[in-house]
C-alpha cells in the first residue's frame, strides 16, 4: 500500500470528519461511441387488391401517385347483367306482393265463412298455405337481392381512404379475371424504417425508445420515431434485432426512399469510463484514480471526451466500472 493511502487512514483515524465532501466525488459514467445506423422509409402498409369478379373493366378514377378519396371506387367492371338481374327480382317481388295482400284477404273472407257456417276448414287450410308460400318465397327473392347488390358492390375496387396508388394494372375496357391484380397502395400517412441492430445497440434503443429521434439528410431535418414492432426472430446470417420504427409525423410529402439516419451511443465494448479529469493523476508517466476511501487505482488513459464533454476524459481499468465513486484532485 502506497504511503498516499497510509496518510489518508491516518488523517481518517485521529479526524473523523475528515471524510471527502459529497461535492468532492465523481461518479464514473460509462464511456460511449456513437454509431449511426441507415434505413430507407417505406409505406406503412401496402396492399394489392384483385379483381373478386370476372368482367370488363369500364372506368377507373385513379392514377400513379394519386391520393384516394374515398368517395368513389378506383375501378368498376360491367355491371348491366347484375342490374338485369335486380330488375326482374324486383319485378317478381312485387308481383308476390300483390298475391301476399290477395291472399291475406282470401283467408279473413274463409276465416268469416267457417265461423258462419258456410265454409270448410280445409278450405281455410289451403288459402293459409298459399299465403305462407308467398311469404317464403317473397323472403328467398329478398336474399337473392340482397346477394346480387354484394355482388354488384363488388365489381367495384375501393382502397382504403387516405391511402395512395402505387401502381395500377388495368385500363378501361380491358377483361379481367378473378384474382387478378388491379392496383396495388400504400399507407404514407406514416412512414415505416427498418434497421436491423446488434443486442448492444437494441438495448440502447430500448432504453431511448420514449424519445427517439431520426435524422433525414434528404430533407435537412430531424422526427421522432416509436419503436412500432420487433421481430423475435433469430438472424443467423446477420445475428441482429430485425425492428421498424414509425415515423407519425414531420415529414414533408411523405414517400418511399427517404434516407433515415439513427444515432445510438452504444458503450464501449472495452470497458471504459469517463471521468473528469480533475479526478486523474500522473505520476511517472502512469494515471491514477482515488477511491472516496483513499484507494488509489491504476488506469489506462484513453483520452479526452469530444464535444461538450471535452473536461471528461476515457480511462480503463479492470477494477473500474460505471458507478464507481472517485475523489476530484486538488480541491
Amino acid at each position: 500500500m502506497s504511503s498516499n493511502i497510509y496518510s489518508r487512514l491516518f488523517l481518517l483515524c485521529l479526524f473523523p470528519g475528515a471524510l471527502p465532501a459529497a461535492d468532492n466525488l465523481v461518479t464514473a459514467r460509462p464511456a460511449v461511441q456513437s454509431e449511426t445506423q441507415s434505413g430507407f422509409t417505406r409505406a406503412r402498409t401496402r396492399l394489392v387488391l384483385s379483381a373478386e369478379s370476372a368482367g370488363r373493366v369500364v372506368s377507373v378514377q385513379g392514377d400513379v401517385g394519386d391520393l384516394l378519396s374515398g368517395e368513389q371506387p378506383f375501378a368498376c367492371l360491367d355491371q348491366t347483367f347484375i342490374d338485369l338481374e335486380l330488375k326482374a327480382n324486383r319485378s317478381e317481388r312485387e308481383g308476390l306482393e300483390v298475391d301476399k295482400v290477395y291472399y291475406a284477404k282470401e283467408v279473413e273472407r274463409i276465416r268469416q265463412l267457417v265461423k258462419q257456417n258456410s265454409s270448410s276448414e280445409s278450405q281455410l287450410d289451403a288459402a293459409l298455405r298459399n299465403l305462407d308460400k308467398t311469404r317464403v318465397q317473397l323472403e328467398s327473392l329478398e336474399v337473392a337481392a340482397q346477394t346480387l347488390r354484394e355482388r354488384k358492390q363488388r365489381h367495384c375496387i375501393q382502397p382504403p381512404a387516405g391511402w395512395r396508388v402505387i401502381r395500377r394494372y388495368v385500363e378501361p375496357g380491358q377483361w379481367l379475371n378473378v384474382g387478378e391484380p388491379v392496383v396495388e397502395v400504400g399507407d404514407y400517412r406514416s412512414l415505416l424504417v427498418p434497421f436491423a441492430l446488434s443486442q448492444e445497440e437494441y438495448q440502447v434503443l430500448l432504453q431511448a425508445k420514449d424519445h427517439l429521434k431520426i435524422s433525414l439528410p434528404q430533407r435537412e431535418s430531424e422526427v421522432s420515431a416509436t419503436l412500432l414492432r420487433t421481430s423475435p426472430a433469430f438472424d443467423e446470417a446477420s445475428r441482429k434485432v430485425h425492428l421498424d420504427l414509425e415515423i407519425a409525423e414531420g415529414v414533408v410529402d411523405p414517400r418511399g426512399g427517404l434516407r433515415a439516419d439513427l444515432s445510438l451511443d452504444v458503450p464501449l465494448r472495452t470497458g471504459a469510463v469517463l471521468v473528469p479529469s480533475a479526478a486523474l493523476t500522473q505520476r511517472y508517466e502512469q494515471y491514477w484514480l482515488t477511491r472516496e476511501g483513499g484507494e488509489e487505482v491504476r488506469v489506462v488513459y484513453l483520452g479526452r471526451s469530444d464535444g461538450e464533454e471535452s473536461d471528461w476524459v476515457r480511462v480503463v481499468s479492470p477494477e473500474v466500472h460505471a458507478g464507481d465513486r472517485f475523489l476530484l484532485q486538488g480541491e
